[in-house]
């Protein structure tokens, strides 16, 4: 089980970025989590063309999604698991960042004094902490929240599935309004995992595990009361030794993330 050594967040005063970057341990590669406005995520249709080709083939079937031309950009591709009993057509990922993008980020970090060895994103992220929790055969789905709001995920055999952002923030579910945004989020939760249903042909999805969060408990019990799914509060020492720190699950929400993309350090999956 790999062991988390330090986490926490370092303040940046106004755009002070060198300086607050130069404060991180220098032990290793690091990994950058691009934040959901810095790249596009489209799953589809996988090209009926070979192995080799998929990424530039992909790369002219996304072009409609992309505020910039596609050659000015960087593709990458996962794959979407596709059990032998399915008769549909395989899907893919497709994720897509400007090239000009990438490019400030890996300066920032050399500036630093940093070794960028990995650029991820959240939905990949989040699905690094929950792959450690599946259990054989059965899909696991995680939510969250991010910056463009909720973020669901399900995961099957190690392999993303399924990455939806949901139009709830963590404040409408803390407000005056809390009862209908409970309402809302439920009603996509319940949308997604029906999607799922379908898409996967009754493969059963183990549980729903919430990010530990603040005010995640009426979370939590919210949504016990509204679906026909285990909800649970992800526990981080379930899926690594996290000894050295006992309030590790009080974190703020972007160390959950940062500890995903750091745990992908041990595979090679996109």
């Amino acid at each position: 089980m790999p062991k988390l050594l330090a986490v926490g967040v370092v303040p940046v005063n106004g755009e002070n970025w060198k300086e607050a970057l130069s404060r991180l341990p220098r032990k290793g590669p690091v990994s950058l989590v691009l934040r959901p406005s810095d790249y596009k995520l489209r799953q589809l249709d996988a090209p009926n063309v070979p192995a080799d080709e998929v990424k530039s083939a992909v790369r002219w079937q996304i072009q409609d999604m992309l505020d910039f031309h596609a050659n000015d950009g960087t593709v990458d591709v996962l794959e979407v698991p596709h059990p032998e009993h399915l008769s549909h057509v395989r899907q893919i990922f497709a994720v897509a960042a400007k090239n000009s993008l990438l490019a400030e980020e890996a300066v920032l970090a050399s500036n630093a004094g940093l070794d960028l060895g990995i650029i991820d994103i959240m939905e990949t992220a989040q699905r690094n902490l929950a792959i450690r929790l599946e259990s054989p055969g059965r899909a696991m789905a995680l939510f969250s929240f991010i910056e463009t709001g909720g973020l669901l995920t399900l995961t099957l055999d190690g392999e993303l599935c399924v990455a939806r952002t949901l139009g709830v923030n963590q404040a409408l579910l803390e407000g005056e309004g809390r009862d209908d945004a409970l309402e809302r989020l439920t009603l996509e939760i319940q949308r997604t995992l029906d999607h799922f249903d379908r898409q996967f042909g009754g493969i059963p999805v183990d549980r729903l595990l919430l990010a530990p969060m603040e005010h995640v408990g009426p979370l939590r019990d919210g949504l016990t009361t509204n679906l026909a799914i285990k909800v649970e509060v992800l526990d981080l020492a379930d899926a690594l030794d996290v000894s050295g720190f006992p309030d590790v699950n009080t974190l703020p929400l972007p160390c959950f993330h940062a500890i995903g993309a750091a745990l992908r350090m041990e595979d090679t999956k996109p």
